[in-house]
């Protein structure tokens, strides 16, 4: 959606405009855009929530969607969510991975799961199980660590079978960063096992 950003603000503005609703042909004539690409700009706008759509007799008449655009939803949580479809091509990253990854959104968007994001993750191989499994229609839920920059990360991964409006399947990815708290837990253990080795210690006196 990136490559259609000056098209599709156009299409907001004059649909803002227009609250009643505009046709295809309406929103061509207004922004001096040909029909057929109006019509491929509006189906893209209609996937990412940003327009609704009803239909009268033939027409098609779209309005400012009430809705919040999804990728907006996804940027409010701190997991890690991307979104592919059956071929493996990346539709959708929210802010929160992006960030992780340090890469721009039109650096992956449209690219490869495996010439991006498995890239960084160097090919873990649970991580691919999980994904494959879910392409094969099952859910995916484990734990898992990440070695990036020479750090461990240790991640709470869901991999969900999706299906998006237009009946292609694809896959969800959600990553619950659990680093900070397996460390807590390592230090509270080594901290208990500490304390009853000094107990140890002192009944032997």
């Amino acid at each position: 959606m990136d490559t259609y950003q000056k098209e599709i603000a156009l299409i907001q503005k004059v649909l803002k405009e227009n609250p009643k609703g505009m046709t295809v042909t309406d929103i061509s004539r207004k922004i001096k855009i040909n029909r057929n690409s109006v019509a491929k700009y509006l189906d893209v706008m209609r996937i990412s929530g940003l327009v609704d759509m009803i239909t009268f007799g033939p027409a098609k008449v779209f309005f400012p969607s009430k809705r919040v655009p999804i990728i907006d939803l996804l940027n409010y949580t701190s997991d890690y969510i991307l979104v592919f479809d059956s071929d493996m091509k990346i539709t959708m990253i929210n802010d929160s991975f992006l960030g992780f990854l340090k890469v721009n959104r039109e650096n992956i968007i449209g690219r490869s799961i495996n010439d991006t994001i498995l890239k960084h993750f160097g090919d873990n191989a649970e991580l691919i199980v999980g994904i494959k499994e879910a392409l094969e229609g099952n859910n995916f839920k484990q734990e898992i660590d990440i070695e990036k920059d020479n750090e461990i990360f240790f991640f709470l991964v869901n991999i969900i079978p999706t299906t998006f409006e237009d009946g292609r399947t694809g896959v969800t990815l959600i990553m619950k960063n659990n680093t900070d708290r397996r460390i807590a837990e390592n230090i509270l253990r080594e901290s208990e096992e500490n304390f009853k080795n000094l107990l140890r210690k002192i009944s032997k006196k």
